[in-house]
């Protein structure tokens, strides 16, 4: 090295960079419970009476997810979902609200009116009254006139009662329709009638229904009866016995108000 060389510059050595620590992924609490709460509103909102619920959930829902898409630096598409389906769900809740609440209102409002009482084959019977009466064979309703025409007991075996395993006391009978509404024989008896033989000392002994007594009734049995028209029929009931007698009890609403009772003497 000669005299005129600079001396060497000594070097100091650099600390290497700190270790950062591993950076947490920040999630989105308000973003996932809009999401959940939007999908309960979404699923409930068709549900009669849920809906109501709905509307809660629908509102708290959207109201979470708007809060956890104002959040900086959070994951925002939980919150995205969740105000949508939230939005979605409470909309339809409140559409199918007030499409219930009508239509439970006007059911109400036209049983109030028209101070009846569903029956089980889509018609109404009426209130009893000086209009409704059973005796000798002849049931009036203001719906229908039936006239039993006829009656008899068939033993096992013998036609009309070729399968059966008990006798069977028959009713020919026939049936006027004296309204408007929808009407057979078949629906028109079992609606108003019940067959009792009173030889249990401890329970009621109501008769069931055999098969159809007489062919030629098969294609007229379940006819649909015009307003005033008339239509001939025939039903059977299983005896228990062949000696209590039968009680033909009618009602205008499947056996709640008794209209009168015949009695028929097995012979």
């Amino acid at each position: 090295m000669s005299e005129n060389s600079p001396a060497p510059v000594p070097t100091v050595p650099t600390a290497p960079p700190a270790a950062q620590p591993p950076q947490q992924k920040v999630g989105n609490g308000f973003g996932i419970a809009s999401l959940v709460l939007g999908i309960v509103t979404v699923a409930g909102f068709a549900i009669p009476f849920l809906d109501f619920v709905s509307i809660g959930t629908g509102v708290i829902g959207a109201v979470l997810g708007v809060i956890g898409l104002i959040i900086k630096f959070r994951p925002r598409k939980a919150a995205i979902a969740g105000v949508i389906l939230s939005v979605i769900g409470l909309v339809l809740s409140i559409i199918l609200v007030i499409v219930y609440t009508a239509a439970f209102a006007g059911a109400a409002k036209a049983i109030i009116d028209n101070d009846t009482v569903p029956s089980a084959s889509g018609a109404h019977s009426a209130k009893p009254g000086s209009s409704t009466s059973f005796k000798d064979g002849v049931l009036i309703t203001p719906e229908m006139k039936i006239v039993i025409t006829s009656h008899k007991i068939i033993p096992v075996g013998k036609k009309g009662n070729e399968y059966g395993s008990k006798p069977v006391i028959a009713f020919y009978y026939t049936t006027t329709n004296l309204t408007d509404k929808k009407l057979d024989p078949t629906t028109a008896w079992l609606f108003a009638f019940k067959a009792i033989q009173d030889n249990d000392p401890n329970a009621v002994n109501e008769l069931d229904i055999a098969g159809l007594p007489d062919a030629k009734y098969l294609d007229t049995q379940l006819e649909d009866i015009k307003n005033g028209g008339t239509v001939g029929n025939a039903v059977a009931y299983e005896l228990s016995d062949e000696k209590t007698p039968v009680d033909l009890v009618a009602s205008g609403d499947l056996g709640l108000t008794k209209i009168g009772k015949v009695t028929y003497e097995l012979k």
